[in-house]
């Protein structure tokens, strides 16, 4: 038996065919309420972004045995930290829980545990059987990428009845995966976390809303042999000093107020994650937070060095000045595309193109020359408020319709739009977005170079990523890693959209059991956040979300003639 599951409920349920009192239901807020009061902070002189990067979390050894039963009261447990409380999935400014969602991590030679409370006044469910979409009602979910590559992680749902459902991707979902265990499509294969062990204990009556609950608990083991088989790199997980990118989200919805309950469509709902994605979409693995292996028990001393592990690194000093707005030619010609070795579907292998010859921005389009765009008129519909932040962006618009530059802002790369927004830009420029292969070939060159800079493995003097900094830079800011014609920031920064949605390469491999194709553009070259992996000229990336990102931005492109 691959699962041993178990649900214990310590209130009985209570039925009554009438009643007078009005239900009880939890009222969460809307998936776009803000928070109340919240606003952004007038900036009169330069700005320094705030850095930002992953929750972290260090696993300490249990000291004695664990039973799985959703008590979580052994002294491994009650000596265990806990995590932050869960936020908004995407960032400051929008409404944060009204309930709290906190875990734990412990660990032994054999397996790793997590155990959680959620608080809920209103405690439901009703799917029973595994392997469905539990994520359709209130659920808790579980993603773990061991290697941090964002290949074959891990999705384990389930609700407070311990319906389960677990998943594996061989990678990221949006970029045309076929995960296991998506059982309504025939060549999805079935698939389990081999022997994981769980148990969801709940404190209050399930399904009825006539009185307040207090909340359920959740406790979880995973063989660390299951984990390791998800493994690429073959890296030992369980020891001292391992880490692997894991986070925790919560989906939670409201349904209609009646008794008995006879209509289980969700009437709003809401993800809080213990590590906000920085866009809406829990399934972006380089936002995981971090979470790292001691050796030292429970009871010792802190590990105080893993404790402060992943520190930002000091910025390079910013270009003196960069001619934002210039392009440099690229000569047309036969040129390699691919592979992208990080995707193992056979979507995206080695093959030829002919180009002619074209322009590409030297630099990514910038703060200052997109609120050029904005005030020449009637572009107003490409702003968004959540642009205002300092901290992300830095575009504030005023009583009387204008717009500014938060000062210090101007020359960092323009994030937080749609691709709407650039192609706008991009004719209001003279320009277009770049295609797929001209981004590819700008970047590798006629010697199809790995990194835009060569074939070196990436490093804090060549690019800005894996929240080293912890926020984007001015363009031009590493000139050790620009192409050798001429163009920078083609690693790092921000990710670059293409005008083009995600599919396989004309002369890749097909998939033909897709319900619906690719939906999200195209984008390329890492971001301010990206691991080293994604940085690869060849990596084939796509926004994530419909939601704008403060990690994906553009340059424009150009025909010669």
């Amino acid at each position: 038996m691959k699962h041993t599951l178990l649900t214990i409920v310590t209130a009985s349920v209570t039925l009554l065919a009438a009643h007078h009192v009005s239900a009880q239901v939890s009222k969460t807020n809307d998936r776009w309420e803000r928070e109340p009061g919240f606003t952004y902070p007038v900036v009169t002189g330069p700005y320094t972004p705030r850095p930002f990067k992953p929750r972290q979390y260090v696993v300490y050894r249990t000291i004695g045995d664990i039973k799985v039963d959703g008590r979580l009261n052994e002294p491994s447990w009650t000596n265990a930290g806990w995590t932050e409380n869960h936020v908004h999935i995407v960032f400051e400014g929008y409404k944060n829980p009204n309930l709290n969602t906190r875990s734990k991590m412990v660990w032994d030679d054999e397996n790793i545990y997590f155990g959680g409370y959620l608080e809920e006044p209103n405690i439901y469910a009703h799917l029973t059987k595994n392997d469905t979409i539990v994520c359709r009602e209130s659920d808790f979910e579980i993603f773990i990428d061991v290697d941090g590559d964002a290949r074959n992680y891990i999705e384990i749902e389930f609700n407070a009845l311990g319906t389960v459902w677990d998943i594996t991707y061989a990678k990221e979902l949006d970029k045309g995966a076929l995960p296991r265990s998506w059982e309504w499509i025939p060549t999805s294969e079935h698939w389990d976390v081999e022997g994981m062990r769980l148990a969801v204990r709940t404190h209050g009556t399930v399904n009825y809303p006539y009185d307040t609950d207090e909340g359920w608990t959740y406790e979880c083991s995973i063989p660390w042999a299951a984990l390791q088989e998800r493994s690429l790199s073959g890296e030992k997980l369980n020891q001292d000093g391992a880490s692997m990118r894991i986070n925790f989200s919560r989906v939670q919805f409201n349904i209609r107020e009646e008794w008995p309950i006879s209509d289980w469509r969700p009437v709003r709902g809401v993800d809080w994650l213990w590590s906000p994605m920085l866009t809406y979409r829990a399934h972006i693995t380089e936002a995981f937070g971090r979470v790292i292996m001691s050796d030292r028990t429970v009871i010792q001393t802190p590990d105080h060095a893993l404790e402060n592990a992943f520190p930002f690194t000091t910025p390079p000093p910013p270009p003196k000045h960069p001619k934002t707005g210039s392009m440099v030619k690229i000569k047309g010609g036969m040129y390699t595309i691919g592979p992208d070795d990080e995707d193992p579907s056979g979507a995206s292998p080695r093959g030829e193109i002919s180009v002619k010859d074209f322009y590409i921005d030297r630099y990514e389009v910038t703060i200052g020359e997109y609120t050029k765009f904005l005030n020449a008129g009637g572009n107003d519909a490409f702003y968004w408020e959540d642009m205002a932040d300092p901290n992300w962006c830095g575009i504030v618009k005023n009583e009387k319709g204008g717009y500014s530059v938060v000062p210090g802002k101007a020359l960092y790369p323009v994030c937080l739009l749609k691709i709407e927004g650039a192609k706008a830009y991009a004719q209001w420029a003279g320009k277009r977005l770049p295609t797929e292969y001209e981004w590819e070939i700008a970047a590798r060159g006629s010697e199809a170079r790995l990194y835009p800079w060569g074939n070196e493995s990436p490093d804090k003097t060549r690019a800005n990523f894996n929240y080293h900094v912890g926020h984007t830079l001015p363009v031009g800011s590493y000139p050790a890693g620009k192409t050798p014609e001429g163009v920078y920031d083609m690693a790092g920064n921000v990710n670059e959209m293409i005008d083009k949605k995600w599919e396989e390469y004309p002369w890749g491999k097909k998939r033909e059991d897709f319900e619906k194709p690719c939906i999200n553009p195209l984008c390329r070259g890492g971001a301010w956040t990206s691991p080293a992996t994604m940085l690869k000229a060849t990596y084939r990336d796509v926004v994530k979300s419909h939601f704008m990102a403060p990690l994906v931005g553009f340059r424009c492109a150009r025909n010669a003639e």
